[in-house]
C-alpha cells in the first residue's frame, strides 16, 4: 500500500513537471544552476533541462518498477537515478558539437594566417576579418561572422572580439586580439603565435585519433578471426579426440 502511494506520488510529480510551462522552467533554471557544483554544471550545448529531467524521471521510475520485488525501499532510489541521469546528460557532449569543434580547430590556423596576410597588406582588422569570414566556409565563417556583425552595429574592434571570448575553440585567440587592439600591440605577432599553437595541437589531435584506430579495431578483428580460429584449430582437435574414443 505504501509503495503504491509512493509510485502514485512520483507519477503525479512527473505529470506536473510535463505540464509546467517553459517560461516557468526558464525562471527556475538560473537558480538551479547557481546552486550546482562545478562538476555538475551542464554544458552550454547540452540537452535542455526539461528533456534531461524527463529522461531521468523515466529512468528512475523504470528502476523502481524493475527492482520493486527486491524491496519497497527502492522507491528512494528513483530520485537518485533521476538526478544522476540529469547530471550525466548535462555533462555529455553531443557528437555533432564535438565534430564541429574539431573542424573549427583544424580550420582556425588557416583563417588566422589569412587575417595576418590581410593585415600585412595594409587592411584594418575589421576589414581583414570580414574578408576572411566571406572566404572561409563554416564553421569558421560563423565565428568570424559574429565579429563582423558586432562591428556593423557600432561596436569597436576590441568589443566585437570579446563576443567570442567564451567560445571553447577561439576564446583564447579572441581575448588576445581584443587585448592587442586595446593596447596597440602588434596583432600579427599574436595571430602568428596562435596559428602555430593551433596547428601543433591539431597535429597532436590527429595523431591521437590515428593511434586510437588501432585500439578500437582489436575487438572487431578478434570477433572476425575467432570463428576461423575455432573451426581450423579447435574443432579438428576435438573431432580427432572424439574419433579416437569411438575408434
Amino acid at each position: 500500500m505504501i509503495g503504491n502511494m509512493w509510485m502514485a506520488a512520483v507519477l503525479a510529480g512527473f505529470a506536473v513537471w510535463l505540464w509546467m510551462p517553459p517560461d516557468g522552467l526558464t525562471r527556475l533554471e538560473p537558480v538551479i544552476t547557481w546552486k550546482l557544483p562545478s562538476w555538475a554544471q551542464p554544458r552550454p550545448e547540452a540537452m535542455e533541462s526539461k528533456k534531461r529531467w524527463m529522461v531521468g524521471i523515466a529512468a528512475g521510475i523504470g528502476v523502481v518498477i524493475y527492482c520493486w520485488d527486491f524491496s519497497p525501499a527502492v522507491v528512494f532510489l528513483g530520485p537518485l537515478v533521476a538526478c544522476g541521469a540529469w547530471v550525466f546528460l548535462g555533462r555529455m557532449e553531443p557528437a555533432g558539437v564535438r565534430k564541429s569543434r574539431q573542424e573549427t580547430l583544424y580550420a582556425l590556423p588557416q583563417a588566422l594566417d589569412l587575417i595576418q596576410a590581410c593585415l600585412k597588406t595594409g587592411q584594418p582588422l575589421r576589414t581583414a576579418t570580414q574578408t576572411v569570414s566571406q572566404a572561409m566556409g563554416p564553421p569558421v565563417s560563423g565565428l568570424l561572422g559574429s565579429v563582423t556583425s558586432a562591428i556593423s552595429v557600432g561596436m569597436s574592434d576590441d568589443q566585437a572580439w570579446q563576443v567570442l571570448t567564451e567560445d571553447p575553440t577561439i576564446g583564447v585567440v579572441a581575448r588576445d586580439i581584443a587585448r592587442s587592439t586595446t593596447w596597440g600591440t602588434a596583432i600579427t605577432d599574436v595571430l602568428a603565435q596562435h596559428s602555430a599553437d593551433l596547428r601543433r595541437f591539431g597535429s597532436q589531435d590527429r595523431l591521437k585519433a590515428a593511434k586510437q584506430v588501432g585500439v578500437k579495431s582489436v575487438m572487431p578483428l578478434g570477433i572476425c578471426y575467432l570463428p576461423a580460429f575455432a573451426l581450423m584449430g579447435v574443432v579438428p582437435v576435438i573431432a580427432a579426440g572424439v574419433s579416437g574414443l569411438f575408434g
